[in-house]
């Protein structure tokens, strides 16, 4: 039996490798879900908050390494381990720099797997209470400086902001143009509140992750997970997409809105 218990999610497109390994995590006493593609991975995440999860490389549709990068961008503290029956060492390198905790060749050993999660495991739960500790020192600044700082006015605090030809609420967290709502996910809307509240102003890759995300992030991996945003709202806000207006790129650095 571990003595650590967690929640596990294993996704593999083979029903025996699926089976094989849950067979060994529950015995481990391990609460463990399971999904045969990536797509159903990212379904089962949303009721499911794993803290590991054991992924296939080599699955149709998305693949794992696209999967791994939607996991750290939406839920930053699952430590990823790939599993891929044809590795190279260029292929475990790459695993690692896009944020895979670890890299195992099939057919890996149970013992092998029960050790990795188990280090995965702790190496989770470290990063989520460093979270909540800087959490909760950056709630006690908060509350000294709000003992301290000149209470604002109603009428300081904005209702709205504007970007070209969109309207934000910021009261009910709306975005519309042409007073037709504009459907948003929370990470969507908190980039473009970040950018439209800057106007002008260059954000780099790090402090959009930071802002937007709520994760520290190293330069590559922070463009990585942010340029897969913008490209999502560009989508829905910009006239044409292919010729942003709004979200304007800046080379090597990070993006703006326009100036007022």
């Amino acid at each position: 039996m571990n003595t650590h218990p967690g929640k596990i999610l294993i996704v593999d497109d083979e029903k025996n490798i699926r089976r094989g390994l849950r067979a060994v995590l529950t015995k481990d006493g391990h609460a463990v879900q399971m999904a045969a593609s990536a797509e159903e991975a990212l379904a089962v995440l949303e009721t499911f908050p794993c803290e590991a999860a054991v992924v296939d490389i080599c699955m149709p549709g998305l693949s794992g390494t696209e999967l791994l990068a939607q996991i750290r961008a939406r839920w930053p503290y699952t430590a990823v381990i790939l599993l891929t029956g044809n590795g190279t060492l260029e292929s475990a390198m790459t695993a690692v720099k896009e944020g895979a905790y670890a890299y195992l060749l099939k057919p890996a050993a149970p013992a092998v797997i029960r050790q990795t999660l188990e280090e995965a495991l702790i190496a989770s739960r470290q990063q989520r209470e460093q979270a909540l500790f800087l959490e909760s020192l950056r709630s006690g600044l908060r509350r000294l400086e709000g003992d301290t700082a000149v209470t604002p006015t109603p009428q300081s605090v904005p209702d709205y902001l504007t970007l070209g030809p969109l309207q934000i609420d910021l009261q009910a967290h709306e975005v519309r143009r042409d007073n037709q709502p504009i459907s948003l996910t929370p990470t969507e809307y908190r980039l473009l509140v970040t950018l439209s509240d800057r106007p002008g102003q260059v954000l780099d890759y790090q402090t959009l992750v930071q802002l937007t995300l709520d994760y520290e992030a190293e330069v590559w991996e922070a463009k990585e997970l942010i340029k897969r945003h913008v490209f999502t709202l560009r989508q829905k806000i910009e006239p044409d997409p292919a010729q942003p207006s709004l979200i304007l790129n800046v080379r090597g650095v990070g993006y703006r809105s326009p100036r007022a």
